[in-house]
């Protein structure tokens, strides 16, 4: 049996890691590839997993809408946000798409800060790409309507607004051109755009302007320990790295193909961040 993941380029992704971590935990006779696929070799790659043993693939950027046009069938959650970062191989290679990214970024969340839903204030998002959708949505599933969105370019973030305010119409999403007015009297920051990576340009932001013990979260988790985190731990606000949320979207991914429940702890956290320390 063997599981693995495809994109491009996804030579450093952490998510073999993960998943060889649960695999030995079961003692489970699986492997976990990366498969960094051109965009040509998409359709026949998928029509030949059953041929190959692949049961299940992950998939990351910049496949994860490409690769609804092969399934056989895509769970309503994907649906909506016209993107799969998992499949599942049934009998005769019917291959079915999940979304795994709302449930990983909501569960962190809701066990980091478990009372965040009691915080009075915005919900402010930064970016409007895929990961930004995902948590949008989950914020608009859980009633909370009252989101601002920055994102560099104008153009997108309307798109996204007006592709959840069909799916939620009593969405009440704001774009915002200037960050610093985005994040006045938020008391939740997502980021969920590239800016503070490793390699990519600094987020600029100055967060004084939001409430008192208000929460930040950083998607990024390379560095770990982002710029953007560090200023929040400076100002004694509630700091959650991106970690967890990868982590989370995993498991779901791990349980789908293994029929085993993936476990989350501390452990397997500090097993993550061994990793990523040897690859700076």
């Amino acid at each position: 049996m063997t599981t693995g993941i495809i994109g491009k380029p996804i030579k450093h992704s952490l998510s073999p890691v993960l998943h060889s971590f649960w695999l030995r935990m079961y003692d489970i006779e699986s492997t976990y590839k990366i498969y960094e696929i051109e965009k040509n070799d998409i359709s026949r790659f998928l029509k030949s997993l059953e041929d190959n043993n692949i049961d299940g693939l992950n998939v990351t950027i910049p496949y994860k809408s490409l690769v609804m046009d092969y399934l056989d069938h895509i769970d309503q959650d994907a649906l909506d946000l016209g993107a799969v970062n998992t499949i599942k191989v049934e009998k005769q290679n019917k291959l079915t798409g999940h979304n795994t990214d709302t449930y990983g970024f909501m569960h962190h969340l809701n066990t980091s800060v478990p009372l965040w839903k009691n915080k009075e204030g915005y919900i402010t998002i930064i970016g409007a790409g895929g990961a930004s959708r995902a948590i949008i949505w989950s914020f608009l599933r859980e009633n909370k309507v009252d989101i601002k969105l920055f994102n560099r370019s104008k153009e997108r973030a309307f798109q996204l607004i007006e592709d959840m305010k069909k799916l939620f119409p009593k969405a009440n999403i704001t774009f915002y051109s200037d960050l610093s007015e985005a994040i006045k009297n938020s008391s939740l920051l997502v980021n969920c755009s590239s800016l503070g990576m490793k390699g990519q340009p600094r987020l600029e932001i100055n967060l004084e302007k939001m409430k008192d013990n208000s929460i930040v979260y950083d998607i990024v988790y390379s560095p770990l320990n982002t710029e953007l985190l560090s200023k929040a731990k400076r100002l004694n606000l509630i700091a959650i790295d991106g970690l967890g949320m990868l982590i989370n979207q995993a498991a779901p991914a791990f349980e789908m193909w293994h029929n085993k429940k993936a476990i989350v702890n501390e452990k397997l956290r500090e097993y993550a961040i061994n990793y990523l320390k040897k690859e700076k």
